[in-house]
Parts: structure tokens; C-alpha cells; sequence
């Protein structure tokens, strides 16, 4: 667990909490660490109260068990899982729970475990905010990934090498379950204080997918369109996305053109890699990429890419349909 996420809670000593939002994993981990902040080291047959909104659900019970004593432990856990449910509830039973939000019990903590979104608009919501502590969990964005690989390998007292968090997050993707697994494995192959290398990564963790993610952008980036397209087909094959495929590519030409123009502001290859992102592994390839483009032709890669997401996102033509003839045109561009 990061310093900033328990800063974020508190510390575990806020009396109500409610945890949501849209990556159901990172809230998870939040509830697992309430827990062990709550009853570490106590027993929890006479301090943890389970509910389950999904089920029949009865705020009133809930209130009771917040108001129950702690049995030989300082404080007890009321837990209620699958609680988006509560926060769209009105009616004479709700307004027991609000009343208790606005007055709880210092003995207790009551976390309301949300895998979605909670509706932020109703008195229980406005409550919590007010009396206790709302964590909304948001999956990081593409680039904030290895960061957040960083940040697990600091939370398990490791480090990390940033080239060797790149690689990670290329091979295994946005699966923060997968990296989070992933980043455990190398936790314990690694040895404290060594640092996690590029090397354990490549011996510790299949990365076909990043492979062939890279071929795919490689050969888009050579206007090798055969290679393209049967990289394209294999990943389709494995289960990803037209629209996320798109989104790596768009990537892809973004960083061109970033580079190309820190180029033409005398940046060397490795500072112009740097400067749009690059993982130093692949800098050498990017470097050479680069020399297939003029600036203009990278602005109407980008043009007949936007083109593509919004067609992907409203169009009843199969996805990969068109991702086909997006990157058909892409490398049918013209030459230098």
C-alpha cells in the first residue's frame, strides 16, 4: 500500500468511509487494507459485521452492529460489500443510516464497498463526505501506468527500474490485477535492497503481448502493411479491442511527432525518445522510425486516426473492419 493511498485513508481511523469508483481492484485493495488497519491483531469473530447489499439488505441491522461495542479491541468493522445500491435507497429505513453518518460512533468503522461509481447527488453520500472519508478509485491513465508499477514495488519495499516498469506494463496491459500479481512475483525474486531489472522482468513474465504490440506499431511505423495486419489479426485473435488497438497506435504516431519535432529543435535521438516517452529498450528502434516521416505526414496520421476513434465508437460497421482500413491507409502514406 502506497503512502499516498493511506494518507487518502485516513490512516484508517475515520469512523464511515465509502469506497468506489471505476477499477473495482483498486477498491478492493483498499477495503483489504481498512481491514487489517481496523482489526489488525484482534479477533474478528467478535469485531467484523459482514453485509452484503446485493442480498436483503437492512440499514437499521447495520446501524445496531455500528453501534455494538468492540470486544476486547479498541475498535470494531462494519463492512457492507456491493453498497452502490445503498447510495440510489431513499425511505423511512435509510434515514436511520444518514442519522447514524451524522453522529457514528468513535468504536466503529463502517465502510461502504462500492465495485462501481456511487450516485454522489443523495444525503448518505453527502454525509460520509462531510463526517468521514469518500475514495473514489480511478484506473491511472496509459502513461501513469509504471508509475503505479513503481508504486506497488515501493509498497512491497522494492524498487524498480523504470525501463523494467515499461516493460511490464507492455507486456501484461491495464490489467492492474495482472500487474499487481505480477509485481508480487518479483517482489519475491527479487532479493531487498536489489532493485527490479529489465533482465528479471524478461526472465519472470511472458510478454508476447508486448511483443506483438511493438511488431504491430514497428511495422505501422515501416508501412510494412502485411506485418501490420497479421500482428493486428493476432491480437484481435487474443481477445483486445479494436478501440484499444487503435489507441496504441495513436500513441504511437504521437510520440512520432513529438520526437520529430524535438528533433527539429536540435534534441539528440535518445533526448528526443525521452522526451515523448520511450522506454530507453526502444529508443534505437524509435530513433530510426523516426526518419520514415515529415512532420506533416504524422499531423494527417493523427487526422485520419481521430477519424477512425469516432468511428469506432458510433459506426455498425465491425470494429475490425474498420482498423483494417485505418491502418491500410496509414501505410499507404506517401514516402519522405
Amino acid at each position: 500500500m502506497s503512502a499516498a493511498l493511506k494518507k487518502a485513508l485516513a490512516g484508517g481511523d475515520a469512523p464511515v468511509y465509502l469506497l468506489h469508483g471505476d477499477e473495482a481492484f483498486l477498491t478492493r485493495q483498499a477495503a483489504a487494507w481498512l481491514r487489517h488497519a481496523v482489526l489488525g491483531g484482534v479477533a474478528e469473530d467478535f469485531n467484523l459485521d459482514r453485509f452484503d447489499a446485493r442480498e436483503s439488505f437492512d440499514p437499521g441491522r447495520v446501524v445496531q452492529a455500528a453501534r455494538t461495542l468492540p470486544m476486547m479491541a479498541a475498535r470494531r468493522l462494519v463492512w457492507v460489500r456491493n453498497a452502490g445500491s445503498v447510495f440510489d435507497a431513499s425511505g423511512e429505513a435509510m434515514k436511520a443510516l444518514v442519522s447514524y453518518v451524522d453522529a457514528p460512533d468513535p468504536s466503529s468503522c463502517l465502510v461502504f464497498e462500492a465495485s462501481t461509481r456511487a450516485r454522489k447527488t443523495g444525503a448518505l453520500y453527502k454525509r460520509i463526505a462531510k463526517k468521514g472519508v469518500v475514495h473514489e478509485s480511478t484506473s491511472p491513465r496509459e502513461r501513469e501506468l509504471p508509475a503505479w508499477v513503481e508504486g506497488c514495488a515501493e509498497g512491497r519495499g522494492r524498487t524498480i527500474r523504470a525501463d523494467a516498469a515499461a516493460l511490464l506494463v507492455q507486456a501484461i496491459g491495464r490489467d492492474l490485477a495482472s500487474l499487481d500479481a505480477a509485481v508480487e512475483r518479483l517482489a519475491l525474486y527479487v532479493e531487498p535492497p536489489g532493485a527490479i531489472e529489465l533482465a528479471h522482468v524478461e526472465e519472470t513474465v511472458a510478454h508476447t503481448r508486448a511483443r506483438t504490440v511493438w511488431e504491430l506499431t514497428d511495422a505501422l511505423a515501416d508501412r510494412k502493411i502485411a506485418d501490420a495486419l497479421a500482428r493486428a489479426h493476432q491480437l484481435l485473435d487474443q481477445g483486445e479491442e479494436p478501440l484499444r488497438l487503435l489507441a496504441m497506435v495513436i500513441r504511437q504516431y504521437r510520440q512520432l511527432l513529438l520526437g520529430r519535432s524535438l528533433r527539429a529543435a536540435g534534441a539528440s535521438a535518445e533526448q528526443a525518445a525521452q522526451g515523448a516517452g520511450v522506454p530507453p529498450f526502444r529508443a534505437r528502434t524509435f530513433a530510426r522510425q523516426l526518419n520514415n516521416y515529415r512532420g506533416g505526414e504524422l499531423v494527417a496520421a493523427l487526422e485520419r486516426l481521430a477519424q477512425a476513434d469516432r468511428a469506432l465508437k458510433s459506426s455498425k460497421v465491425p470494429g475490425d473492419l474498420l482498423l483494417e482500413g485505418v491502418l491500410l491507409d496509414l501505410c499507404a502514406g506517401g514516402g519522405r
